[in-house]
């Protein structure tokens, strides 16, 4: 039994605690005056990410503080919040007497930003009236004001290619950029970036708070298991040193690379590096441009003797130029050519990239006919005349309104890399894949070669090469584009295959089909929807997976931007694996028809019972000499409880030899989820599906889990009681 004298301790013991609670909740506690002075202070020294999350605390007690709006909007800005700089902005705009002299130019460049060309213009014209006639920055504004104009213009340029982030594993918050993989050592990427931890070059913290670091650039490196990459590492002291260093690429089948090193005077310097730890370290100068006086960069070599590099050499027109280099045995390398008017302008053009034809350049740059920033062009050179073809901008999705560069075409011709500092990233410049549909056959070439250089030095002409334009898809026709006013009026909703291009992705003929399955989402927001997207059999296999998931994402976020809901929509992609039609005639002879009538977006609609009637489902016949029967086998088999298992997830492509050893492999995900889940696999039996789960953990993906459907719709674990009754095998799922 307690005393009355313990219990009392036990009180005041108690009293004790939580006063010494409370008053280090006081003493930590900051009230809004304090954290307003500590975001002001890093506002001042440009650590926005930092500031903002101080103003967010505070915000409520600021509702009426017009200078605190405009300090939110421009940290907002800075961290690629565009939507919300823009609230911010427009309220401080409208709500002060005179705002500060650069609001016009943060709202002109947030709504560049967000695409919306003509209110950007607009404010940069009002900018522009602010600055003083000899004002060098007035030729800048005006630059962008074109680049506006031309906005929408470059939006109608489809480039045909995915492109996707490399994910956190590689992005920072800092500038990620050069990607680079090793030739040697399957999936090991190579890059700069000036991230936390790399080397600071400047700081200071004389005011209490440390300035926002100044950092050169480090090379890290990255590997690729499982279809997931690594956390990226820095390379050792040995390769990253107190000056600045960019990778430029390897040599000797990897056993050797070059690195750009900067010094803090500007000037760089290409050095070789012997590329092996069980080696002695070994830097030697690279000739061609030791300790040169200019602006050298993104350096590419065409083969170990002819390089491409950007300069702001004077010899220039204008801004920074492409020039080229040549090593002889006699003379060493040449001093730089400049590319020539073709190409170069009067601004700037970097990240130059030759295709292994020896003919198809390209490069970034910032002129009028870019969408905003930096964009990416190609151009192609002709042997007859021995100039090039005028530069033309390669569209979206590779372009964006801001800066795009570093674009390279891998040697399958399959994918290629770049880097932008677009919204939507992690901060800064950020790695990029971009997958094509179609092979680019510009970068599939014989190695003997004759590049442009070559062919004006000895003024020979060799095979012109010309891509072959897939013809549009005219062949298929339904009722979908027949769709009648009267069935409007009677909310009758035609239903049928989406079918897109082989090289720009865009869809054909499926635009009333398209509106109509909007409408009948928005209209039924119980109901809901799966897009499968399929492709034809002209692509890599374990590409097409990820590129059909892709392409319908495209179209299903189409849907989300008219005010479908994200949870309404379920995304498959199924590749090659289930067409509608034969690829080749009787006589072995290819069937160009049925490419078109297999790359198509196939609809499952659920939860609509109600409205069963009210919707018309038109599939194109096949004729029975070309119909190819998977699709309609895995539709039955698709019936009822089925069961698949998910091996990874992962935000960029997953390419693994399991993808060739299980059959039904696909892609799902929903459209604003990051990362992809591959699943392989379809039974409807859970014992039979339980041996192909336990083979995948048995090949090291011990993450692997089994996935239950009903009808080829995916089920949550909390709605399976309810399905116990009527699908027993369900019992054996609960209790894996």
């Amino acid at each position: 039994m307690i005393s009355f004298s313990d219990y009392k301790f036990y009180i005041i013991k108690n009293i004790s605690a939580l006063f010494f609670i409370l008053l280090t909740i006081t003493v930590n506690a900051q009230s809004p005056a304090q954290l307003k002075k500590e975001a002001d202070k890093l506002y001042k020294i440009e650590d926005y990410r930092e500031a903002l999350k101080k103003y967010e605390q505070i915000k409520e007690h600021y509702v009426k503080n017009i200078a605190f709006k405009y300090n939110v909007g421009i940290c907002y800005f800075n961290v690629q919040n565009i939507k919300q700089a823009i609230t911010y902005l427009e309220y401080y705009n409208e709500n002060i007497k005179k705002a500060k002299s650069l609001t016009n130019f943060y709202l002109a460049r947030s709504y560049h930003l967000n695409e919306e060309f003509e209110k950007a213009a607009d404010y940069y014209k009002r900018h522009l009236k602010t600055l003083q006639l000899k004002d060098s920055k007035r030729t800048y504004f005006k630059q962008l004001i074109l680049q506006c104009m031309n906005g929408p213009k470059v939006r109608q340029i489809q480039s045909g290619a995915i492109v996707s982030s490399l994910g956190a594993e590689i992005n920072s918050s800092e500038d990620d950029y050069r990607a680079t993989f090793h030739p040697r050592i399957s999936d090991c990427l190579f890059f700069s970036s000036n991230r936390i931890g790399s080397k600071v070059i400047d700081s200071d913290d004389k005011r209490g708070i440390s300035k926002k670091e100044k950092r050169k650039s480090d090379i890290y490196k990255s590997k690729l298991i499982q279809g997931t990459w690594e956390k990226a590492i820095s390379l050792s002291s040995r390769y990253n040193t107190i000056m600045g260093e960019d990778i430029i690429s390897f040599f000797d089948e990897g056993y050797q690379f070059l690195i750009l090193k900067g010094y803090a005077d500007g000037k760089t310097e290409i050095v070789k590096e012997n590329y092996d730890e069980d080696t002695i370290e070994v830097i030697l100068p690279f000739a061609l441009s030791a300790g040169s006086a200019y602006w050298d960069s993104d350096h590419f070599f065409v083969h170990d003797s002819l390089v491409l590099f950007s300069s702001d050499r004077p010899s220039g027109y204008g801004g920074k130029d492409l020039y080229y280099a040549t090593l002889s045995e006699e003379s060493g390398w040449s001093e730089a050519i400049n590319i020539g008017p073709q190409i170069n302008s009067q601004q700037d053009e970097v990240s130059p990239f030759l295709c292994n034809d020896g003919r198809s350049l390209y490069f970034s740059s910032n002129r009028a006919e870019s969408m905003g920033g930096l964009d990416i062009f190609k151009s192609i050179f002709n042997d007859s005349t021995g100039l090039w073809f005028p530069p033309e901008n390669v569209g979206i999705p590779l372009n964006s309104t801001s800066d795009d560069k570093d674009f390279a075409i891998s040697d399958e011709g399959l994918n290629a890399g770049l880097s932008s500092d677009r919204t939507g990233g992690l901060g800064g410049f950020d790695l990029y894949s971009a997958w094509f549909r179609n092979r680019q056959s510009v970068q599939v070439s014989e190695n003997d070669t004759i590049v442009f250089t070559e062919v004006m030095l000895h003024n020979k002409n060799s095979a012109k090469t010309v891509a072959e334009q897939s013809s549009l898809f005219n062949n298929i026709s339904t009722s979908d584009e027949r769709e009648s006013d009267n069935s409007l009026k009677k909310q009758i909703y035609n239903i049928s295959p989406i079918y897109y291009n082989s090289e720009t992705g865009k869809t054909e003929g499926s635009r009333n089909s398209i509106d109509a399955l909007i409408r009948l989402l928005i209209s039924n927001p119980a109901s809901n929807v799966v897009l499968s997207g399929h492709s034809d059999n002209s692509g890599n296999v374990e590409n097409d997976l990820f590129l059909s998931i892709k392409q319908v994402e495209q179209l299903a976020l189409k849907m989300i931007k008219n005010g479908v809901s994200n949870n309404q929509i379920q995304l498959r992609g199924c590749g090659q694996n289930y067409p509608v039609a034969k690829t080749t005639n009787f006589d072995g002879s290819a069937n160009l028809i049925s490419k078109k009538m297999n790359r198509r977006i196939t609809i499952e609609l659920f939860n609509i019972r109600d409205i069963k009637d009210k919707i018309n489902f038109v599939n194109p016949e096949v004729s029975q000499l070309m119909k190819n029967d998977a699709f309609d086998n895995n539709n039955l088999k698709l019936k009822g409880l089925t069961y698949r298992v998910q091996l990874t997830e992962t935000s960029g492509l997953f390419n693994d030899e399991i993808l060739k050893k299980i059959k039904d492999c696909v892609t799902e995900k929903q459209p604003e989820d990051k990362k992809i889940k591959y699943l392989a696999g379809l039974s409807n039996s859970f014992s039979e599906i339980k041996i192909i789960w336990e083979k995948i953990i048995a090949k090291g993906f011990n993450k692997a889990q089994i996935v239950p459907y009903i009808d080829g719709q995916k089920i949550s674990d909390e709605n399976i009681p309810s399905l116990l009754e009527q699908y027993p095998d369900l019992v054996n799922y609960l209790k894996l």
